[in-house]
């Protein structure tokens, strides 16, 4: 009898959890409405916000970390503004894209990159800055579409072979396990009282910190990064089989700040600086892996590298025989 009536109050518990998480849900879509366009791919919504006015010179592509968006680049957007048009989007299934039925390995990311930027008439060609695992789709669409890109950056981005190279066996799938409880607890507003986009946020202003915490209590948050994890093999795969990217000007940007792995860690950001003929590489000191974008003194040093790249590929076209 007492068996039974602790497991329905442990149901009208979650009951009454699950319901609070729908009413904050739909209060968090009121207050934070989508800042920028809404075009449809595959008959979902994709979220794209530019800014910046048009120039002579390439559009910068940005694509945010694995369970990131749009938001977190809002420092790097602040200061590209004035001297060139960006667009940072959000992944199906963060932010205010629409989950997506299909794999979430790199290629199909950067297809729907390409079909979001042509239904938003965002032409090319484009430089394209991937932050952690956003370095795996602009790599991918820099593959699939070299007559479209003018440039990479790297921001201490995700290197295909880092999982079977991580001194901890098997470390992406338990992370991947791990985010699929996060999802399923998120139905009962878990995500919420965790906050697990305090990383990711420090260091932003409010707005935009406060946009990254409701969608972080979104389950659908954690579930898209176990499908981005699920899929990794797969983007593995497909990266190093990649046709060379040649003399296509590439910056990679590293990071000081290493909790765990940091000698592997920067040695795999040294090797994506091998990918072409004309890179830099740099390591930001003081800088971590979120901070590198979420503050503002070292969003800088990326808004630099950036425009520095865009600037290589503007001379390039001018000049391809330089």
């Amino acid at each position: 009898m007492k068996w039974g009536k602790a497991a329905l109050l442990a149901a009208a518990g979650m009951v009454s959890a699950a319901a609070a998480q729908q009413v904050l849900t739909v209060r968090d879509r009121r207050r934070f409405p989508a800042p920028g366009l809404l075009v449809r791919v595959d008959g979902r919504q994709i979220h794209l916000h530019v800014r910046g006015a048009e120039s002579e010179g390439p559009t910068v592509v940005l694509e945010a970390g694995m369970g990131s968006f749009s938001s977190n680049w809002y420092w790097v957007q602040e200061e590209l503004a004035p001297v060139v048009r960006s667009v940072s989007y959000d992944r199906a299934g963060l932010g205010w894209s629409r989950r997506s039925p299909r794999p979430r390995d790199a290629q199909t990311i950067a297809m729907e990159l390409r079909d979001a930027l042509r239904e938003a008439a965002i032409e090319p060609p484009y430089v394209l800055a991937g932050h952690s695992f956003g370095g795996l789709p602009v790599r991918a669409f820099a593959d699939l579409y070299p007559e479209l890109t003018a440039g990479l950056v790297l921001v201490d981005a995700s290197h295909p072979d880092q999982w079977v190279r991580w001194p901890i066996p098997h470390a992406d799938r338990i992370l991947e396990v791990s985010q699929r409880i996060f999802g399923w607890l998120g139905w009962l507003g878990v995500l919420r009282a965790l906050n697990l986009a305090r990383g990711i946020s420090a260091g932003l202003p409010a707005r935009q910190a406060a946009e990254l915490r409701a969608a972080a209590a979104l389950p659908g948050f954690a579930a898209t990064e176990a499908a981005q994890i699920h899929s990794w093999p797969v983007s593995r795969e497909q990266l190093n089989a990649a046709e060379s990217l040649g003399a296509l000007p590439l910056a990679v940007l590293a990071v000081s700040e290493q909790p765990v792995g940091g000698e592997l860690l920067t040695a795999l950001q040294r090797e994506l600086a091998e990918l072409t003929e004309d890179a830099s590489f740099e390591i930001v000191q003081g800088a971590s892996h979120e901070s590198l974008i979420s503050n503002r003194g070292y969003a800088h040093v990326v808004a630099k590298t950036i425009k520095a790249v865009v600037q290589a590929a503007t001379d390039r076209s001018v000049n391809p025989d330089a």
